[in-house]
């Protein structure tokens, strides 16, 4: 998920403590703060440390102007046989085409049982909304044979359109087969419940070392769960998607799968996790305040602050969707033309 709602479902997690949410509103505490920080941590040790320690071994970039799909699926399959045949882990980093400030050409890596088979795609926006005509069905495919079985455990496509391309890290695994492991720099030691409980017991134990009050340990012990929550539930709520994470780092070595049942940069499922960690931190704050502002049940507060304004929007989206899609797609049809015709008079 995105990283606002991973920073306000931490938040909302440490408001079930009525101690957190007292300390917070009469001594002035940063503990709910704490719980979002933590919240958010996870991903950015890796998009701000892991990411850049990480080291390829192949990088495709492909030309806008001249794609060559052979040589992706040929670059691929080289470090997938040399993975097999000389049992060492290998990284491909493989670079988007970007034809302009919001145009991107799309293409997709797929992993079959004794090939590697790259497609081109529509050219899409940075909202990844294919933009004017495409026939999938028709469009320039290129493969390359390989020497194992691949197990793939991410899409059974991969697309690569926007920003920055993903890297796939290749690993033997038995004597046929070689793993596939989408984004290897992400979602490893540092979607950890270890090293969050880690984090935890420092915290922790900094808080009590640097306070003397009586009692002060009892609260050391909270902020020490306030931190494990937060970072948790990060964790937690990423192993709803494909990826999954490395549970137990140092423990074990790989990643645990994901259910499947989201992507992270869906909109809906983040979306409703923020609008209802909203709720609960509203309603926490309320119930353990020292003067309560409502008195609704909180089955209640949920049907009037969730389920009503849910459905309004959802019957509006839906007609306001079907009456603006025509003229978004027009209007980003045309930008792709002016594109196109600014590429030729380059090459001419």
């Amino acid at each position: 998920m995105k990283g606002l709602t991973h920073f306000v479902s931490g938040v909302a997690l440490a408001t079930f403590s009525s101690q957190a949410v007292q300390l917070a509103e009469n001594e002035s505490s940063l503990i709910l703060v704490i719980g979002g920080i933590f919240g958010i941590l996870p991903d950015t040790l890796d998009f701000k440390v892991a990411r850049f320690f990480s080291n390829e071994d192949y990088i495709v970039t492909p030309s806008p102007q001249n794609t060559n799909l052979q040589e992706i699926a040929d670059t691929i399959a080289l470090a997938i046989d040399r993975s097999f045949e000389e049992k060492k882990k290998l990284q491909v980093k493989l670079n988007t085409i970007k034809l302009g400030a919001d145009l991107w050409r799309q293409y997709s890596v797929r992993f079959e049982d004794s090939e590697v088979v790259v497609k081109l795609g529509p050219v899409v926006n940075t909202s990844q909304v294919p933009l004017g005509a495409f026939d999938h069905d028709t469009a320039p495919t290129a493969s390359a044979g390989i020497k194992c079985r691949v197990l793939h455990t991410y899409d059974s496509d991969t697309r690569v359109d926007i920003f920055s391309g993903p890297t796939f890290a290749f690993r033997r695994i038995n004597d046929e087969m070689v793993e596939a492991e989408f984004l290897p720099w992400h979602r490893s030691w540092s979607h950890s419940l270890v090293l969050g409980a880690i984090f935890g017991l420092i915290g922790g134990t900094v808080y009590g070392l640097l306070t003397s009050y009586p009692g002060h340990w009892n609260t050391a012990l909270l902020y020490a769960m306030v931190i494990f929550g937060g970072f948790s539930i990060h964790i937690l709520e990423d192993q709803l998607g494909f990826m999954g994470s490395n549970l137990y780092w140092p423990i074990t070595r790989n990643r645990h799968q994901g259910l499947k049942w989201m992507r992270s940069g869906d909109a809906w499922p983040n979306f409703i996790t923020v609008w209802l960690a909203l709720i609960a931190i509203i309603f926490n704050i309320n119930r353990f305040s020292n003067e309560r502002v409502f008195h609704s049940s909180f089955v209640e507060y949920l049907g009037y602050a969730f389920f009503l304004p849910l459905t309004f929007i959802i019957f509006v989206g839906f007609f306001t969707s079907r009456m603006m899609r025509p003229a978004v797609v027009n209007a980003a049809g045309e930008r792709l033309k002016e594109v196109t015709v600014e590429n030729e008079e380059e090459e001419s």
